[in-house]
């Protein structure tokens, strides 16, 4: 545990906020937080944006406040600064961030004696936020940074307290005589962390796309296969691309979350604007790749992202719609798959993909419920549901996935059966016996509150499942 026993205690603390005592950047969290909830007054924002950095801090702050209690503070720091308080040692919250934002932080904390901000006029950073300290603390402080704007304010404190990504400049800060104690930043990989934000294992939902090709037996045909990859491939950094939107868009409610507040954006360990950045380049990748490949496949690719930007803007907070919304988005990888070789519409398989895909994701609501009801929790949130919908969830679940399985019998029976395109179409049977037979075991995990993962992640992971899938691969192979 990092102490100050070697400074005077007369000497106070004086912290930054942002990358310091927080993982993130407050001016990137009130812009994403303004987008999000409030960005019809975003208007009032342009006019300050002419008058430096200062006045556009105040109007975001005035627009939408970010709340203190979701941010990602440093344990470590946090620590340091109960532990000063305790030893008598006054401590300061002196910042670049708007006063508003500082007044709340340190009111939320009860760990500061003040705190300093931006007012409107006066940036407070680098050189304007030294002036400041020496003018209020002219027999010394001891100053925690994490950045090259700070050196200035360590070059003449008392002490440094290097946090983070500042610990680079400790040698630097020494020849210059200064006394130094570190923060390292807390340790992570960095490649593992963007995988994860890119969810690079939902990708395997894509791979519906593929579906049309197989149905339509085009699976030997060299070029389809080539395609379809290529699109898979532009799709999925599309997809990937919504996802870190979607993260932006819900950091909140994700901080907020038992599991997901360890997201690499949530937890600090990808810098808001590094994923906004990293969104539009794969857009933008994304979508030059799909208009090469063919005009319609972007089209509908662009329905799927205006519909999954709405759903993670809005629709999401709407009971059953947001489901519903799913089943769609869902739906329209297969009719990616379709448009890219110009194959003809098949209402069996939208209508059985729709009903399917809307089942699964009325399963993990059904979860969320379940668990919400189990434990007396109010509306679950993010979400539009009550802990008292959980019949709803499992019984709409329940007769979507049973239309479903009536979609695919009744397309064996009457369009299979007399079509040249299957040898023996007896085999296909064994696909609605087997999907059925997965459903049930999804609604009963589900039902119980044993589903921790998205039902098609679960798959992917679970043996019985996959045995299931094989058993309904070989039955198509033998049908055909």
């Amino acid at each position: 545990m990092l102490d100050l026993d070697c400074f005077d205690r007369q000497l106070p603390l004086v912290c930054d906020l942002d990358g310091t005592l927080i993982q993130t950047d407050s001016l990137h969290e009130n812009f994403f937080e303004a987008i999000v909830h409030s960005p019809q007054q975003l208007l009032r924002v342009i006019p300050s944006w002419f008058k430096g950095r200062a006045a556009l801090k105040e109007t975001l702050a005035n627009v939408r406040s970010i709340e203190p209690r979701v941010l990602p503070y440093r344990e470590e720091i946090l620590e340091l600064i109960r532990c000063a308080k305790a030893d008598g040692r006054k401590t300061y919250l002196v910042t670049a961030a708007d006063q508003s934002i500082a007044d709340n932080v340190i009111c939320y904390l009860g760990i500061f004696d003040g705190a300093r901000g931006s007012n409107g006029s006066s940036n407070m950073k680098s050189r304007h936020k030294l002036r400041w300290l020496q003018q209020n603390f002219p027999q010394g402080f001891i100053y925690a940074g994490d950045s090259a704007a700070d050196l200035p304010i360590w070059e003449t404190a008392s002490g440094a307290v290097l946090v983070g990504n500042g610990v680079k400049y400790a040698r630097q800060l020494r020849e210059a005589g200064v006394e130094v104690r570190t923060i390292s930043p807390e340790k992570s990989n960095p490649v593992q962390d963007w995988l994860s934000e890119l969810r690079i294992h939902q990708w395997s939902k894509n791979v519906l796309i593929f579906v049309p090709l197989f149905l339509a037996h085009l699976a030997d045909d060299i070029y389809a296969e080539l395609k379809t990859a290529i699109a898979f491939l532009s799709f999925s950094l599309i997809a990937s691309a919504t996802y870190i939107i979607n993260d932006l868009a819900d950091l909140k409610a994700d901080r907020a979350h038992a599991t997901k507040r360890f997201r690499a954006i949530a937890a600090g360990k990808i810098s808001i604007m590094n994923g906004f950045l990293a969104s539009m380049t794969m857009l933008a990748a994304g979508f030059g790749i799909a208009l090469l490949l063919h005009r319609k496949f972007a089209l509908a690719v662009a329905v799927y992202l205006v519909l999954t930007l709405a759903y993670s803007f809005r629709l999401k907070r709407y009971a059953l719609l947001d489901v519903t919304v799913i089943g769609v988005l869902f739906t329209l990888r297969i009719v990616m798959g379709q448009v890219l070789h110009d194959l003809a519409f098949s209402p069996w398989l939208l209508s059985f993909s729709a009903m399917f895909f809307l089942s699964l994701s009325l399963a993990k609501r059904h979860v969320e419920a379940m668990r919400a009801w189990s434990k007396g929790k109010g509306a679950i949130k993010g979400r539009g549901y009550l802990p008292n919908d959980w019949p709803l969830t499992l019984g709409y679940g329940i007769a979507s996935a049973a239309a479903s399985i009536v979609i695919m019998l009744l397309f064996i029976a009457l369009e299979a059966q007399g079509t040249q395109a299957y040898g023996e179409p007896e085999w296909l049977y064994v696909a609605p016996a087997g999907v059925f037979i997965w459903l049930q075991r999804i609604w009963l995990l589900s039902h119980r509150m044993d589903l921790h993962d998205d039902p098609i992640v679960f798959a992917l992971r679970d043996r019985i499942s996959l045995f299931i899938g094989a058993i309904i691969a070989l039955a198509f192979a033998l049908g055909l």
